[in-house]
């Protein structure tokens, strides 16, 4: 068995593995202990921002490469973020980090490192690497033997549901690279792993490893404006900075807290759907009821380069199973548009099969969408289990961090979470906008004269004469 700090000798040519890398001891333990666990190994690495997290373990991943040959995944939380920041990164030294892990000597394919190319990496050994998104994994080929989440606070958690059953049937390992993002599923995995042996777990801030000056850092970090809750959670791997940049998520806790996340019963006489489209992407559905001043959500549904035929069935067999007796079925603005192999909309579709309980819901934009996510968020709302990937994507829907600007902008970021939370903002549009919740009687005021353009939405929503609960 191979340690850290030996090399994988390489015969006929003078290399060795990890190449031009010589890991610090809080990196070696980590390679050490996989070292050790090829088979069956389970890591939890909790590491402080530009603490060297991807390189070291790919570096590991190279090595191992050559002990067992098979499919190797890196998964980055996103595709597109895995080819910036590893295809076509750089080290500290100026190389190119794919052609540091996997020189020349030991690579089949590819031949350079073109900025388009797929990524996937071939050595001579037979082993095969692939980099990817959590938000594309089950559309990818021959099951791994090994797999790194880098960034695993901000991936997708159903990807490690994904991959997990392979793993326990070839006996491969698995590791979770990252830096704190709040009180999310990496959180869970970090507490269960720190009490079971048979995982490694370490968490390591910046005072711990010294990879660079801590004191000077953070006080460049504070001189720039970078927001307090970001830097302790960057540099001091602080889990209870929670929800930094997030749009829904100090809500989400809230709900968590007081037990409105748990099991609950409910009527099924009056469900509604909400839907967001993916013609690319994802296809996410909300299934939801009113409840008094409030709502329950009852489900949560997403899949990627599925047929409309499959949502439906999806949405008929939670019917029969629960009981439900839909009354409208709220689709996106783009629901109107023609696809160009049928000529046929995705309304149209759904209105053979719903008839007119197929609507599209209110024509709201971005920033009233959130607000009205905030709103529904700050009544009594109930959110089922059964929505527990629903329920992650609200956490993690989060706006863009201008590094310029040191803040976080106005647009979130567009990511695995961002199907979710779209469904979930058109069924808060709808819930708002169409008065569904029963809303207790305001005394009435003589309103003042004032230009009606310079009304807010909000403004005309609280102040619209409303004649109690209706349908829509």
């Amino acid at each position: 068995m191979l340690l850290a700090d030996q090399r994988v000798r390489l015969a006929l040519i003078r290399i060795s593995l990890p190449n031009q890398f010589e890991p610090r001891p809080y990196q070696e333990r980590y390679m050490r202990y996989m070292d050790g666990h090829a088979r069956g190994g389970r890591a939890v690495w909790v590491v402080h921002r530009r603490g060297g997290k991807d390189l070291t373990a790919m570096h590991q991943t190279a090595k191992m490469m050559h002990e067992r040959k098979g499919v190797y995944w890196h998964v980055y939380p996103t595709g597109e973020q895995a080819r910036k920041a590893i295809w076509e990164g750089f080290t500290s030294t100026g190389q190119r980090i794919m052609e540091q892990v996997f020189p020349a000597a030991i690579r089949k394919t590819p031949r350079d490192w073109r900025p388009q190319a797929e990524m996937v990496v071939e050595l001579k050994c037979g082993a095969i690497w692939r980099l990817l998104g959590s938000d594309h994994m089950e559309v990818v080929g021959a099951g791994p033997v090994g797999v790194a989440f880098s960034e695993y606070a901000l991936a997708k958690p159903s990807g490690w549901d994904y991959v997990a059953p392979m793993l326990r049937e070839n006996g491969g390992w698995a590791s979770f690279i990252t830096t704190p993002r709040g009180n999310n599923h990496a959180k869970k995995l970090f507490d269960m792993a720190r009490k079971n042996p048979d995982w490694f777990c370490e968490c390591q801030t910046l005072y711990d490893t010294r990879a660079y000056d801590p004191e000077k850092t953070i006080a460049e970090e504070r001189a720039a404006g970078r927001p307090e809750a970001l830097i302790r959670q960057e540099y001091l791997c602080d889990w209870s900075a929670a929800n930094v940049g997030s749009v829904w998520g100090d809500l989400i806790e809230g709900l968590e807290k007081g037990g409105r996340l748990d099991a609950f019963d409910a009527p099924g006489d009056e469900v509604f759907t909400s839907w967001d489209l993916g013609i690319s992407d994802s296809t996410a559905i909300w299934w939801w009821r009113v409840n008094g001043e409030g709502a329950d959500l009852l489900d949560y549904h997403e899949a990627r380069s599925k047929p409309l035929s499959y949502f439906f069935d999806e949405v008929e067999k939670r019917a029969k199973d629960n009981g439900w007796k839909y009354v409208k079925h709220f689709l996106p603005h783009d629901a109107r548009a023609r696809t160009l192999q049928t000529g046929v909309s995705i309304l149209d579709q759904c209105r053979s099969r719903w008839g007119s309980a197929a609507q599209i819901g209110p024509g709201l934009s971005l920033a009233d969408g959130i607000q009205a996510g905030r709103w529904l968020l700050q009544k009594p709302v109930r959110i089922h289990p059964r929505c527990g990937d629903g329920i992650e994507a609200l956490k993690a829907y989060h706006y863009e961090y201008d590094e310029d600007r040191k803040d976080f902008g106005k647009k979130p970021e567009h990511d695995w979470s961002s199907h979710g939370a779209d469904a979930f903002r058109y069924l808060a549009c709808v819930v708002r906008a169409s008065e569904l919740l029963t809303r207790k009687e305001q005394p009435q005021t003589k309103p003042a004269a004032r230009d009606m353009g310079s009304f807010s939405l909000d403004e005309l929503w609280d102040t619209a004469p409303s004649a109690g609960p209706r349908r829509v």
